[in-house]
């Protein structure tokens, strides 16, 4: 029975195909939107990396600020007159601020470097799929 067994698993064992080319089309379509998905993680996590990079940044800055505004205090000589705070309106930052700041930030190469090999596969398959066509 031992020998049976072994002789089962060797045996090959061939299933039809009906039509093969729309079975690769369907195959070839599925990857592209894996490599879409991809390429939406990529995009996803670069952004998120970046988020964790400015958050750290605005964490230092605030802690520096916080620092310069004590020994500020320690300088200025004690009163006892108390000036009401009058609240100003914050004003929202320029756009050109933000767009100086978004070019001084540059991404990790590495990132980049997945993100092409992806478009570059995603490139192949959708030539493979207009040959189908």
């Amino acid at each position: 029975m031992a020998n049976k067994a072994k002789g089962q698993e060797n045996e090959l064992f061939f299933v039809e195909i009906k039509e093969p080319g729309e079975v690769r089309r369907n195959i070839l379509e599925a990857l592209k939107e894996i490599v879409e998905l991809l390429q939406r993680f990529e995009k996803f996590r670069h952004v998120r990396q970046e988020k964790l990079a400015r958050i750290q940044k605005l964490r230092s800055l605030i802690k520096d600020a916080n620092k310069m505004l004590g020994s500020l205090k320690a300088m200025l000589p004690q009163t006892g007159i108390r000036v009401p705070a009058a609240r100003e309106q914050k004003q929202h930052p320029k756009k050109a601020q933000k767009k100086k700041e978004a070019k001084e930030e540059k991404p990790a190469k590495k990132e980049r470097t997945e993100l092409e090999k992806l478009e570059a596969e995603l490139g192949a398959i959708e030539s493979k799929l207009k040959s189908f066509t």
